[in-house]
């Protein structure tokens, strides 16, 4: 589960699902975490896979630092915390970064994935397979960060 609310938009001109983080005031400038997925972490399977699995080495130990985005926000995550910062904010904006624990990032993450898989199988737009084996990982995944946060 998230610790932090949000609501998910369904936009039927582009296939794809919002998770609205900056309705929580305890989070932030939380609309920078919404305004990354699906522009500096693309929705399909491969990137999924890859993000998802280097900050899961980050908890691991398998390494330190992990940084990625870079068409909205440069984002460097460690083991305790991501970062977002917007590349189009003046250098003294106060309004420029997000600070979330990786942990609830990846929960994020996971549970974006989940939500566009479903939706745009549901559109049509994959197939039911695809989906499938999309899903699986997806749960697979979520139950080993569970296992890394019940540490």
């Amino acid at each position: 589960m998230i610790k932090y609310r949000y609501t998910i938009e369904y936009k039927e001109d582009f296939n794809e699902v919002i998770v609205d983080l900056g309705i929580d005031s305890s989070l932030k400038n939380g609309y920078l975490i919404s305004n990354s997925l699906g522009s500096d972490i693309f929705g399909d399977f491969a990137t999924i896979q890859e993000e998802i699995g280097n900050l899961i080495e980050l908890f691991k130990g398998e390494i330190t630092l992990y940084e990625g985005g870079g068409n909205v926000n440069l984002i460097k995550s460690d083991k305790s915390f991501t970062t977002f910062e917007d590349i189009f904010a003046e250098e003294d904006e106060e309004d420029s970064t997000c600070e979330i624990e990786t942990l609830e990032y990846v929960k994020i993450l996971l549970l974006w994935a989940k939500e566009n898989f479903q939706y745009k199988n549901q559109r049509g737009v994959i197939l039911k397979e695809e989906a499938e084996l999309a899903l699986e990982w997806i749960n697979k995944k979520y139950t080993e960060i569970c296992e890394v946060e019940s540490q």
